[in-house]
């Protein structure tokens, strides 16, 4: 009997095997999938959909894609979807396929953007990196044109009205500008600028922006006056150091201001002038033009208030920038000449001014054209 039994369980145990090998084989469907028109059989676990057949064959499906018209940028990855087949026939790509199916696939091809017609404007050429002297912004030109209805890519362009280049001031249109503040003295300047109805810009230098100090250059900004970043430590030799000094020097007093006064200067003065390629390359990646001087007071060597004064009528010309100091030391003479030199420049007809409000050189004429591009 022991011998029958285990002879039976061997059997039953034979026969558990044969059923779970037939159960696994029943398990698993076998599909075709054409693979760039050639047949590719794989075995899938059910239930087997056309995706999972897809990804068994190493296929990667690849939506129609939405380009640029003109650099061919993708702008939309998948703005048509591929077409799934099941034996020949359009299925989701969800569909349980049966043994013995085919799947294949319809990748659609690429689209351009639409194109629109438009009109807009061309830019202005812009003004020199460095300017000593007061110049009129160009203005920008106008153009109709077919560009990309979701890039705007231009495709093709027709000119309106060219654009205008900038031009150096020849009416007697002068700006004032103080260096080395915020001071002590900056209240006195302000008071004179204030009774005189005149506007000027201050280059500040920013480690100073803190205390009573910060409040001047507040009170410069309430009373209408433009500040310039004139760096944070006013180093004379910026132009020999390495570019990290030059960096904590500009953007460093551009951040400073941001931070502190929530402004971004229109202008960069270098401390001394002292340039070099680094210097107004740093200065022009910050949005900033380097603005010099076209008249020297020299008031920093502390002459007497004529002296200023005759500097400033011996040297001025239409479109000039006077340089002054309201800080780094006694401004007692500058003070005393300031209002002798607001009254004697508007005696020979010149206008106070400030840099950043010149008006735009007058616009050209428009050219007559046909409405489309």
């Amino acid at each position: 009997m022991l011998v029958v039994v285990v002879a039976v369980a061997v059997l039953a145990s034979a026969s558990g095997a044969a059923l779970l090998r037939v159960a696994r084989h029943h398990a698993k469907v076998n599909v075709t999938v054409l693979v760039g028109g050639v047949p590719r059989t794989v075995m899938l676990a059910k239930p087997a959909t056309v995706n999972t057949a897809v990804k068994a064959a190493g296929i990667v499906p690849r939506p129609g894609r939405l380009l640029s018209l003109v650099t061919h940028k993708v702008l939309d990855p998948a703005v048509k979807p591929v077409t799934f087949l099941v034996n020949g026939q359009p299925a989701p790509p969800e569909s349980v396929l049966a043994a013995g199916a085919t799947v294949g696939l319809i990748e659609p091809p690429d689209v351009d953007e639409e194109a629109v017609a438009g009109q807009g404007q061309l830019p202005a050429p812009p003004e020199p990196e460095v300017i000593r002297g007061l110049w009129h912004p160009g203005r920008p030109g106008q153009a109709i044109s077919r560009k990309g209805a979701v890039s705007g890519e231009v495709l093709t362009q027709k000119e309106l009205q060219p654009p205008v280049p900038p031009a150096p001031v020849t009416e007697k249109l002068v700006a004032l500008t103080f260096d080395d503040g915020p001071w002590p003295t900056t209240p006195e300047v302000l008071r004179i600028l204030k009774d005189k109805n005149v506007k000027a810009t201050f280059c500040v230098i920013t480690r100073q922006l803190v205390g009573a100090r910060l409040d001047f250059a507040k009170a410069e900004l309430a009373d209408g006056h433009h500040l310039c970043n004139h760096s944070v430590d006013h180093d004379l030799k910026l132009p020999s150091k390495p570019q990290k000094v030059i960096d904590d020097e500009i953007i460093g007093a551009n951040r400073q201001l941001d931070e502190r006064l929530a402004l971004k200067p229109t202008y960069f003065r270098p401390p001394g002038g002292a340039l070099g390629p680094a210097v107004v390359a740093t200065a022009k990646a910050q949005g900033q033009q380097v603005l010099l001087w076209t008249v020297d007071t020299k008031d920093y060597t502390k002459p007497p208030p004529e002296a200023i004064v005759g500097a400033v009528m011996g040297q001025v010309q239409p479109g000039g920038v006077i340089l002054m100091h309201d800080g780094g030391g006694d401004r007692g003479a500058t003070i005393a000449a300031l209002p002798i030199i607001i009254d004697q420049l508007r005696a020979a007809g010149y206008e106070i001014v400030l840099p950043d409000e010149i008006a735009p050189v007058a616009a050209a004429p428009v050219r007559p054209t046909s409405p489309t591009a």
